[in-house]
Formats: structure tokens, sequence, C-alpha cells
């Protein structure tokens, strides 16, 4: 099964200030529709479903893959770029879901909260800057 999103939205700052503020997601993970990945070791986070370890990729301003439950090929990065009136954020997972047991538990339980988070992160990235005045 193919895994493929974008979700992308321009944001009112450099990309240096948006890149600090979805570095670690504090503040800006919706908490209200799946609990925020917590740091489990220096390169790892823990979603509770899936295990991320962080990669370094040229232009991406956070890159990660998915590392458990195992049957998660590809990577998901978050991109950044100067753009008119700010910096487009984007989001790109692009890989395959391999078994029948990592695609079931895509389809049943991370699909349905995947999109819906990354929205309300899109969301919360411009409402952090703002706050910040």
């Amino acid at each position: 099964m193919n895994l493929s999103t974008h979700h992308e939205r321009v944001v009112a700052a450099t990309p240096e200030r948006v890149g600090a503020i979805i570095a670690g997601f504090d503040g800006i993970w919706p908490t209200y529709i799946a609990a925020a990945p917590r740091r489990r070791e220096r390169r790892l986070c823990d979603t509770g479903l899936m295990l991320w370890k962080d990669l370094d990729r040229p232009g991406a301003a956070r890159a990660f893959r998915v590392i458990s439950p195992e049957g998660s090929q590809g990577d998901r990065r978050f991109e950044l770029k100067r753009v008119k009136g700010g910096t487009r954020l984007c989001h790109v997972q692009e890989g395959q879901a391999l078994g029948g047991t990592y695609e079931a538990l895509w389809s049943e339980r991370i699909e349905p909260l995947h999109n819906p988070v990354l929205e309300a992160l899109r969301d919360k990235v411009p409402q952090a800057v703002a706050s910040e005045g």
C-alpha cells in the first residue's frame, strides 16, 4: 500500500522561526486529537502507536522514519521554503505500508488521526508566531 500525503501552508514568518517552532512540537501538537510524541532517547520519539527515529535529511527542517511497528517504509519530513509573504511549511510523507499487520494498523488507527493532526499543526504554527508578537 502506498503512503503519500502532502500538507502545506504559508506562515507569515521566516524559515528560521518556523523551523524553531516545529523543532520539538512543544506547544503546537494537538493533544486534543492525539497524545504528543515523547522523546525516548536522543533521536527517538514515541507517539504511542509508532516509534520515530529523527533523520538528518538535506532540505528538510525535520525528518523522521517510523521504526516501529515494522512494515513502514519511507520517511516523513517538514520542508520550509521562503516565499512571498513568509515561509511555505510542507509536510510530506512518501513510502509504503508493507505487510498486512502494518497496513491494518495504518488504515484502522493511524490514518484516521494523521491528517487531522497535520491540519491542526499547520493551524497552530501561525498561532505560535502571533503569540510571540
